[in-house]
């Protein structure tokens, strides 16, 4: 395309700032260094005809915002219909469009609507996309963005539906993860060296995981090919602390453990059981008629002859 020598300076100009800028009309005089209004009206009108700059109505003032040389080689490709609507879908951002918000703001009929959007669909200049907000709708948007989390529904939607098994899986580790890091012991196979009565670490340990952590452990560890931000790791850690699996770490932010239940739940002493070296180190605590701190299920059962003198913790601490 032939440009006058101001239309070319002017547009490459505005083509050094951020294409979301928008400048008003003493912006553009001063990129130019022009005093005259009309000059610059003169200069303007080409580059619009041109398709290399659009207007732009922000309140009540104009503004013009630049456009590359490829989009407007583009848009000069395509008939009035298209240009029309590919501009909607354009203004529509990384939402999308709805076909038939498509057809009510062109008012255009609807065999031409689908032609249009067919033909841009077909050179790649958009894309249809599911949203899981509207499964039925058929939304577009352009070809080279991508979809906010509210239409994808974030990493945790493959196909507009919930991926239940990705999220269990990811729980799964993100706990264990949390877990050896709570209770050193809590993964190791039996040992007599082992103290299977004190599997935490001291009161005054501080090298709890936090949320950079396990950011850390799932990258570096490929557990999966899906981009997770730290507001994902932060809702599957939510995710566990309701289920009882993880606890925030007192007078913190975003550090957690796990939680003494889940590390039984998960069968925590059960292998003590099984070895005898062990088994018999321990036999005061794992005897089948004894209360054993490993299963979690057990109940202390009240006497006939009942000590007045016993109270229980959940009375106590309901005092």
């Amino acid at each position: 395309m032939s440009l006058s020598e101001k239309a070319e300076s002017l547009h490459q100009k505005m083509l050094e700032f951020p294409t979301s800028k928008l400048f008003g009309q003493d912006e553009l005089q001063e990129l130019l260094n022009i005093p005259n209004p009309m000059e610059l009206v003169k200069t303007a009108q080409e580059l619009v005809s041109n398709n290399l700059i659009k207007l732009m109505k922000q309140g009540d003032e104009l503004k013009f915002q630049a456009i590359s040389t490829s989009e407007a080689s583009k848009i000069s490709s395509m008939s009035n219909d298209e240009a029309m609507i590919y501009s909607h879908i354009e203004a529509s951002g990384r939402e999308g469009i709805w076909t038939k918000t498509i057809k009510a703001k062109t008012n255009l009929h609807q065999h031409i609507v689908v032609r249009c959007l067919k033909s841009l669909e077909n050179q790649r200049y958009i894309k249809s996309i599911k949203s899981v907000k509207h499964p039925t709708r058929k939304i577009y948007m352009l070809y080279n963005l991508q979809p906010s989390i509210e239409v994808t529904g974030g990493p945790w939607f493959t196909d507009s539906e919930l991926d239940t098994e990705f999220i269990d899986s990811l729980l799964t580790v993100i706990w264990r993860f949390v877990a050896s890091k709570s209770f050193p012991t809590a993964f190791q196979p039996p040992s007599s060296s082992n103290n299977m009565v004190q599997a935490s670490f001291p009161s005054n340990h501080t090298g709890f995981i936090n949320l950079d952590d396990i950011m850390e452990f799932i990258t570096s560890n490929k557990i999966t090919n899906i981009e997770l931000a730290t507001n994902d790791i932060r809702s599957l850690c939510e995710v566990l602390i309701y289920d009882d699996k993880l606890e925030q770490v007192n007078g913190t932010m975003d550090t957690y453990k796990a939680s003494w239940q889940s590390v039984l739940e998960a069968g925590y002493g059960r292998a003590y059981l099984e070895d005898e070296v062990v088994k018999t180190k321990y036999k005061s605590l794992i005897d089948g008629s004894s209360f054993s701190i490993f299963d979690c299920h057990s109940e202390i059962q009240p006497s006939e002859e009942q000590d007045p003198d016993i109270v229980y913790l959940d009375s106590w601490s309901h005092e």
